[in-house]
């Protein structure tokens, strides 16, 4: 009980920021359309989703790393599914927004996520 409760936890402190981004990305955009000269919106919520997610994750590794100091294994594992989906955004906007975008992990990650 205690992993699921863990578990429920960690969807609600990392699904609230998500969620709040979600309405907040739907004003700023139908304000936008509104605009006579809309402007790119959307980059501000990528670097905003970039942000949160990247915070997010940090405060996931400390959380692991303390938990398996405590020697909490089950509740330290309830971190990894958050960790591994936060990797791939984090990472493909890391690679759309640097100028390197040619090396193999980058074009790679871009083609998964084009046939998605």
């Amino acid at each position: 009980m205690e992993i699921f409760k863990s578990f429920l936890k960690r969807l609600l402190i990392t699904g609230l920021p998500l969620l709040g981004l979600y309405f907040f990305a739907q004003i700023s955009f139908e304000s936008n359309s509104r605009r006579e000269h809309p402007t790119d919106a959307g980059l501000g919520i990528a670097i905003l989703l970039f942000i949160i997610l990247f915070l997010m994750t940090v405060g996931l590794l400390i959380d692991l790393v303390v938990r398996i100091k405590r020697k909490q294994y089950k509740v330290a594992a309830t971190n990894i599914p958050f960790l591994l989906l936060f990797l791939f955004p984090i990472l493909y906007i890391k690679c759309q927004m640097s100028d390197y975008c040619e090396d193999c992990f980058c074009s790679w990650l871009i083609d998964i996520v084009k046939q998605l």
